[in-house]
């Protein structure tokens, strides 16, 4: 979620001077919800409970050298861009070059001045934010605010390689609106963008699962990821689909083939345990799944096929 500039943020101290954690306490709790963890053993089960926003790390602690905490949730793809102020008497020369070589965004000096510790803080998080929603932004199709066509091409590849290491089945859907020319030159561009505005977000709806990924692929073309998802699994699911875009009702165009707007699906599925899946290119499943998409449109459209793979 990307909090809003009004939304108190989540700062972690870590911190074994009870002294520092009351000055760093006072100096911040305008500005976020503060925890503390007074050894890395410990800071390292709230940050997995819940991923703060910014973390404060003393240089010392009893257990681990800061600088080595710092390294391990930096490596960590679920941790790497959580920004981490070190808190510091050091001073000697190299000091700076060890804090941003273990990816430290910045180090506070004690003794520290509230204001200064504060104005530090809220940089950090005010940057953090604005690289979160611009990074948003770049994956998120502006109209329909979907997954875009780039985040589906990411996702696939991870999803894919997931698939194949857990052995798990994984479905990729392609989906056209029907005849969507004969609707936008019949109603105008605003109400075809409106169409596909209401489409997307019934799409959104039917992708139950944190897991499952709804995108614009591309014009009046949407894309599923569906992991640990059979063929019969997805079947059931995109059947069902075809009826919940039928029953919104969207008169079509007097010249269209159905009097509501409709969609074509055509699906494919990687299954692991098949020799074959491991031979084939990342992009197999999205041929095969094109390929299912281009029999439902000759078929006669607003139904779904699949499409094996190879």
């Amino acid at each position: 979620m990307i909090k809003t500039k009004n939304t108190l943020a989540d700062i972690l101290i870590i911190d074994d001077d009870s002294s520092v954690v009351m000055a760093l306490n006072k100096a911040l709790n305008k500005i976020g919800r503060i925890r503390f963890a007074s050894d890395a053993r410990q800071a390292f089960a709230m940050i997995e409970e819940r991923h703060p926003d910014l973390i404060l790390l003393d240089i010392e602690l009893p257990d681990i050298r800061g600088l080595e905490v710092c390294s391990k949730l930096k490596s960590s793809p679920d941790t790497e861009d959580i920004p981490i102020l070190f808190i510091t008497s050091h001073s000697e020369v190299g000091f700076e070059e060890k804090v941003f070589d273990v990816g430290g965004a910045d180090y506070i000096v004690k003794p520290l001045k509230p204001r200064v510790v504060a104005a530090r803080v809220q940089t950090h998080l005010d940057y953090h934010r604005v690289i979160r929603l611009l990074e948003k932004l770049a994956h998120t199709d502006s109209m329909t605010g979907l997954a875009n066509r780039r985040t589906f091409d990411e996702q696939l590849i991870i999803d894919l390689k997931h698939s194949r290491r857990e052995r798990e089945p994984l479905t990729v859907v392609l989906i056209d609106i029907d005849e969507f020319k004969k609707y936008n030159d019949h109603f105008g561009h605003i109400e075809g963008d409106d169409c596909i505005k209401n489409i997307a977000s019934a799409l959104y709806l039917s992708t139950r699962r944190p897991t499952d990924l709804a995108a614009r692929y591309g014009g009046e073309e949407f894309a599923f990821i569906l992991p640990n998802t059979d063929i019969d699994g997805a079947g059931l699911l995109l059947d069902e689909l075809l009826k919940t875009i039928e029953q919104l009702n969207i008169a079509h165009a007097p010249n269209a083939t159905y009097d509501v707007v409709t969609i074509s699906i055509g699906f494919s599925t990687l299954i692991p345990e098949h020799e074959l899946a491991t031979d084939l290119d990342d992009w197999a499943i999205v041929k095969a799944a094109d390929h299912a998409l281009y029999e439902s449109k000759n078929k006669g459209r607003n139904c779904v096929n699949y499409s094996p793979l190879g």
